[in-house]
């Protein structure tokens, strides 16, 4: 009679430390220019943001563009959330705005100049409805002028950070990552913890699955990572 008394008291008291195994709950939260326009013509729009790619001179600030205005190609932060969603098995979320941006490329550079230079917060179309579930927010975004997309301002200072774990991950072109997760992380709460972000240059976009693979690894996230990527010569 004993042991089973003994053997039922094991199994209640292991019960809280299952509880707190229990694996966080992860969203991958993104903004990408390629969901945040109406493409008419895709010619045309591709053609205007390689143009502005090649384009040295900028007349708004007399340094070449691909250092003051990192190229965001379509779908580039969405590939990377893609990425990390297969390693990690979060939730992909779309960061969306109500009034989308010009399809072509320096139109819509020149939005987000001036919502920068306005400290402005363009309204959302998209909301997360059980943020308070998360644990770990991948957030993503594009450096936009030295900075993160106001778009992205608006998603932090929407919802309730306090005690979660945001993780960055940037796509850029030659000026890096500069001061985008700066900017960001300046909206979050002082008992958010934000890990090392990960940038990746424009052209290494299409076969940096490995590279986010390695950044995850040195994170020493409280789960196991699903299956890697193959790297084949």
């Amino acid at each position: 009679m004993r042991s089973i008394f003994a053997l039922l008291a094991s199994f209640l008291l292991a019960l809280p430390a299952c509880a707190q195994e229990a694996e966080p709950s992860v969203l991958i939260a993104y903004f990408t220019w390629a969901e945040n326009t109406v493409i008419e013509d895709e010619a045309a729009s591709l053609a205007s943001a390689l143009a502005h790619y090649d384009n040295m001179g900028d007349s708004r600030s007399g340094v070449d563009a691909t250092s003051s205005a990192s190229l965001l190609m379509p779908g580039n932060t969405a590939m990377m959330a893609s990425h990390i969603q297969r390693l990690t098995g979060g939730e992909l979320f779309s960061i969306r705005v109500e009034q989308p941006y010009p399809s072509n490329y320096d139109d819509c550079l020149d939005r987000a100049a001036n919502e920068l230079d306005d400290n402005a917060r363009p309204a959302l179309s998209t909301h997360v409805e059980n943020m308070e579930d998360y644990d770990i927010v991948f957030l993503g975004m594009p450096n936009w002028w030295y900075s993160c997309p106001m778009a992205v301002l608006t998603f932090v200072e929407e919802y309730d950070f306090s005690g979660k774990t945001v993780i960055p991950f940037v796509a850029h072109g030659t000026g890096g990552i500069s001061g985008s997760v700066r900017d960001m992380s300046a909206s979050l709460p002082q008992d958010c913890t934000v890990l090392a972000p990960i940038g990746v240059y424009r052209p290494e976009i299409p076969t940096c699955g490995p590279a986010v693979e390695e950044w995850l690894k040195t994170l020493d996230l409280p789960f196991a990572l699903n299956d890697s990527f193959e790297v084949t010569e």
